[in-house]
């Protein structure tokens, strides 16, 4: 990661990645618009505690893929945090590194609105609520008050600052990227779903990821 001045706000937006698609990027913007954000860290996990990583693309895959998808943004930056760390990547131990590493700054951790739902069964919620504040994307099936009700709970619990991130929602996830593609095989010739960045498709093709094959150079 280039060197940066200290004291900004930074926003850390972590996941598989697995794809990258048009949600992630959406969620990032508003975020960034809505909090005054100066940037916003792509953090694609490592050592995920929660999934299967023989079920996950290779890392190197979905940080090349993350690589593409923010080119054009240049206040959107990835962050090898986590992948190049042989631990388990919880949230708090991330967040412990990186406010230690850049103790200038402010960083607000964006997460769904779907984890907000059991964020108390998480690894040490109180470190991650004394390291970031926390931003919500609130999704279109969930309703703002219950996502409200929920942060109080949350804030009875634990020290801490959270907000709903009201823009950027996009029903799209990255399961159903992968099942589409894998269901057309190397039948796909076309983007499963304009949310994905076409940037992201060529490099699904190039690799053979998912299922897809790619049909010649484009």
């Amino acid at each position: 990661m280039e060197e940066h001045l200290q004291g900004r706000r930074i926003g850390i937006l972590g996941g598989s990645f697995d794809p990258i698609h048009q949600g992630h990027i959406n969620i990032a913007i508003n975020a960034r618009g809505e909090f005054s954000l100066e940037e916003i860290w792509f953090v694609p996990a490592g050592h995920s505690p929660n999934k299967d990583e023989c079920d996950m693309t290779s890392a190197e895959d979905r940080a090349r893929m993350v690589e593409l998808a923010i080119e054009a943004y240049p206040f959107f930056r990835l962050s090898r945090i986590e992948l190049d760390s042989e631990e388990k990547s919880y949230t708090c131990r991330t967040l412990e590194k990186l406010t230690a590493q850049y103790p200038g700054d402010r960083f607000y951790f964006i997460m769904g609105a779907d984890s907000l739902d059991y964020f108390e069964e998480w690894f040490h919620p109180e470190l991650i609520c004394e390291k970031a504040v926390i931003l919500v994307a609130v999704r279109d099936d969930l309703d703002l008050t219950q996502i409200e009700e929920k942060i109080r709970f949350i804030k009875r619990l634990f020290p801490a600052e959270i907000y709903p991130v009201r823009g950027g929602r996009t029903e799209i996830s990255s399961t159903e990227l992968r099942k589409r593609i894998s269901e057309q095989g190397n039948r796909q010739t076309e983007r499963p779903d304009a949310c994905l960045p076409e940037c992201v498709w060529r490099y699904i093709k190039e690799q053979g990821l998912y299922g897809s094959k790619s049909h010649g150079a484009e």
